[in-house]
């Protein structure tokens, strides 16, 4: 890691869960790093600027020469396809030519573990069938396919696909902050049980993604897909009852659903292998109860 120092790193989507977290994180081990976001901000270290707009962002790198770039930015709309692909390929292709016309170094995407789509076996690998359902997980792997394209360049890349993330400050649309706001507010807690048991998830904690992305700037491989995630299954029932215990609440409630659910854990061998990923938290009262607290 030691290389990447004193190199100049770009942050995309530096307003968002992931980029203000791991703005923090690399700016605590000193690495020159500038965020870029389309929305305003009070960091001065964020710059507001839209990635849409091609000739801005070819000016803002050339005035700023950086050496990697760590693409996090994307749009979660879903309601209207072009809007998604616009917002999320047209954006990337801009800064992919940036990076190409100012001989940037090092680029690093931030993709998704919905591009598998359905779980054809467990635990995943990157060599699992690539079916995406959704808009933004199609974005995301024709973003992929964009790196893999320009890997011909003098530009190394690396691709993480991130599984399903956790942490204090997520929004409340994911099923632990959903779960710890039915907590907080004295609400039951549901939980749901398909046709098939309850979901089977890998969840990877925002301190280890942070840390799979650092890891991920000392790769010198020309091209690489790697999997980031714990790498241990849980279910929303093991949550619900690390929450009970850690709340005044007195019950679960188990609402049935008519349909399967989708499990999904990850191998993430390859991570550990070649990037020396070691993912170190799990879901646990431990890391809950502060959550709870806050």
């Amino acid at each position: 890691m030691v290389i990447y120092k004193e190199k100049k790193i770009l942050v995309t989507g530096a307003n968002g869960f992931i980029g203000s977290n791991l703005l923090k994180f690399l700016n605590r081990k000193k690495f020159l790093v500038t965020g870029l976001s389309n929305s305003r901000s009070n960091n001065g270290s964020i710059n507001s600027l839209s990635l849409l707009s091609r000739k801005k962002i070819n000016q803002f790198f050339h005035e700023h020469d950086f050496d990697l770039v760590i693409h996090l930015g994307a749009s979660l709309e879903e309601l209207n396809s072009i809007n998604t692909f616009k917002k999320n390929c047209q954006t990337t292709i801009n800064l992919l030519n940036a990076c190409v016309d100012t001989k940037v170094k090092k680029f690093i995407y931030a993709s998704s573990h919905l591009v598998y789509g359905l779980s054809h076996y467990l635990p995943i690998d990157e060599n699992h069938p690539l079916n995406p359902i959704t808009n933004y997980a199609v974005s995301k792997l024709i973003n992929e396919n964009f790196c893999k394209l320009l890997s011909q360049y003098d530009m190394n890349f690396t691709v993480l696909r991130i599984s399903s993330v956790f942490g204090i400050g997520q929004k409340e649309n994911f099923v632990i902050p959903r779960l710890i706001n039915s907590c907080i507010l004295g609400n039951e807690l549901v939980v749901h049980q398909y046709k098939n048991g309850f979901q089977v998830m890998d969840l990877v904690h925002i301190d280890d993604v942070c840390s799979s992305i650092e890891l991920a700037c000392g790769s010198t491989r020309k091209f690489g897909v790697y999997n980031i995630s714990s790498g241990k299954p849980i279910t929303s029932l093991h949550i619900a009852k690390y929450l009970k215990d850690l709340s005044n609440i007195n019950s679960i409630k188990i609402k049935k659903i008519k349909k399967n659910t989708n499990h999904f854990i990850y191998d993430i061998s390859k991570a550990k292998m070649e990037l020396k990923f070691k993912p170190k938290i799990q879901v646990s009262k431990k890391i809950l109860k502060p959550w709870i607290d806050n």
